[in-house]
């Protein structure tokens, strides 16, 4: 027993410096963080204060309502805060009460920072520019069905924060997840929102509805920007997949809730989340240049029934000659008539193609009159039309009256000039009110829309 007692304390002695070691190394690896995980967070919540009350504008909130399918557009709400936990709100947004639809409205209330399993900012008091988003009340001023009883329109007060810069405050709504942000005003609110309209008209309107979403390798589609809730999908009509996303409309274009993929090749694909006009205004770009939203105004002569009037300007020799020509046989049917110009488009008549404009007096008052010659008007590929008129291409009514003279074999010829396939250069991408087109075959002439 001797010995063995003597060869234990030994043992402790020859163990004793590698667990003093081995206890100094625990000790240093438990201060690889100074502090506690509620010390950090502590800080982390001062740090955020700081940076909320540091903005003299404030912040823009891009707003959004649940979570998956987009059921509301994004709604761009502004708020300022103070040290002493209160904000000041304002919105012009189509979903405030008391009468205040679209008009804008300023409503302070309170905010606080919590420490739960992270930070949380929470909008605890009534505030009329939030609270109606998250009101579980069927709620009578939305304009659609969507908005579903004891859920309202699903939008969140309470916002676990996910990430932030001095800049950006990114937010995850606590109950239904929609991802919201808060980015640093650089204007008056007013101001913002004025600029952010003019944006909106500046790239969208009623007459152009779908736009290309283009990098180096893919194309896909978004339609329905203007309503700020749109459709992406492989092609515009009868698609097969759609996502639906929503957006906010900025001075500089727009910005997406969710970054979004184009491309399914890893090595070619990209995101993008947030577009701005580009400067020679073709297109939207997104912030790392490799994606471009393109209006789709190559669509414009294809799809729409409004016409569009030819340039005499550019007419040629040849098309100035069947121009007169056409006037001619006119005045032989009529002589109170007169041609005025021709156009592209839909007759009164119904008739697509080309379009015969002339006037006439009649009973003492002078009556404008079209006539048309069906054309077929296609696209032929990114910013390419191509134009047909085959022989047994039909007339309306009105150039059918002409039936004595020659003037529909007149307006045939002049159809022919105008046969080929043409590159379409508009003079604005976003908000055409004309266009020039030059053949891209040895067939055709060049010609402008106006």
């Amino acid at each position: 027993m001797k010995k063995m007692k003597k060869y234990i304390q030994i043992t402790l002695v020859a163990l004793l410096p590698a667990m003093l070691l081995n206890s100094c190394v625990r000790f240093e690896e438990e201060n690889i963080f100074e502090e506690s995980a509620a010390l950090r967070l502590e800080h982390t919540g001062n740090d955020l204060q700081d940076i909320l009350t540091s903005q003299p504008n404030g912040w823009v909130m891009q707003y959004y309502c649940g979570t998956g399918v987009a059921q509301f557009e994004g709604f761009n709400l502004f708020a300022k805060f103070d040290a002493n936990g209160k904000v000041l709100m304002a919105s012009n947004h189509r979903m405030l009460r008391d009468g205040r639809k679209n008009q804008y409205t300023e409503h302070a209330s309170l905010y606080e920072l919590i420490s739960e399993d992270g930070l949380v900012l929470a909008f605890n008091t009534w505030n009329n520019i939030l609270t109606p988003f998250v009101d579980p009340v069927t709620f009578y001023n939305a304009p659609d069905a969507l908005v579903k009883d004891g859920e309202g329109m699903e939008g969140d007060h309470n916002f676990v924060v996910t990430s932030y810069t001095k800049d950006e405050v990114v937010l995850r709504g606590e109950r239904h997840g929609a991802e919201v942000r808060l980015v640093a005003c650089d204007r008056d609110w007013q101001q913002y929102i004025a600029d952010a309209e003019a944006m909106k008209n500046k790239i969208t309107n009623t007459l152009i509805s779908s736009y290309y979403v283009a990098n180096a390798t893919d194309t896909l589609y978004i339609t329905g920007l203007r309503n700020g809730r749109m459709r992406y999908c492989e092609r515009v009509y009868d698609p097969l997949h759609i996502d639906s996303l929503a957006c906010v409309f900025t001075p500089k274009g727009f910005s997406l809730e969710h970054e979004q993929t184009l491309g399914t090749d890893e090595a070619t694909q990209t995101k993008f989340r947030e577009l701005i006009l580009a400067d020679d205004n073709t297109c939207l770009i997104s912030t790392d240049g490799q994606t471009k939203v393109i209006p789709c105004w190559d669509n414009y002569l294809v799809e729409r029934t409004s016409i569009w009037t030819l340039d005499e300007e550019k007419f040629s020799a040849e098309q100035k000659s069947i121009f007169e020509e056409m006037n001619a046989q006119i005045k032989a049917f009529n002589a109170a008539l007169t041609l005025d110009s021709l156009g592209m488009g839909t007759s009164t008549g119904g008739t697509r193609g080309l379009i015969l404009f002339y006037h006439g007096v009649s009973k003492g008052k002078t009556n404008n009159y079209n006539a048309g010659l069906g054309m077929e008007i296609s696209k032929a590929g990114y910013g390419k039309i191509a134009i047909d008129c085959p022989a047994d291409s039909k007339t309306d009514k009105n150039l059918a009256n002409f039936s004595k003279t020659t003037l529909e074999a007149e307006t045939r010829k002049f159809a022919a000039t105008l046969v080929g396939t043409f590159e379409m250069t508009p003079n604005n991408y976003f908000r055409p009110t004309g266009a020039t087109y030059k053949p891209v075959s040895s067939t055709g002439t060049e010609f402008k829309l106006n």
